[in-house]
């Protein structure tokens, strides 16, 4: 059970990573979409990785680095949302 918060959080940003491709390179056109969203969905899946590795009674990762892996992904939707939306240039067709 309390690995089921930190999932439940990757699994949503690794959703919104998917949004974001889908969004940049379908509907809007704009580059650098795919990048972004695998940079996300890498990081959300480091930080499930660390919290794993934390959970028992000899680990030697801590479990607030998985927690600031998982945040890092999510501030990098962010991130990645308004960067595409405002720079990114137009894709070739």
């Amino acid at each position: 059970m309390p690995l089921l918060v930190p999932l439940v959080a990757a699994l949503l940003v690794a959703a919104g990573a998917a949004m974001l491709w889908v969004w940049a390179g379908s509907i809007a056109h704009r580059a650098h979409g795919g990048t972004v969203a695998l940079v996300v969905v890498a990081l959300a899946g480091a930080g499930v990785w660390l919290l794993v590795a934390s959970d028992g009674a000899d680990a030697s990762v801590p479990a607030a680095a998985g927690w600031v892996a998982l945040g890092a992904s999510a501030t990098l939707l962010v991130a990645g949302w308004i960067g595409i939306a405002r720079w990114a240039p137009e894709r070739r067709r």
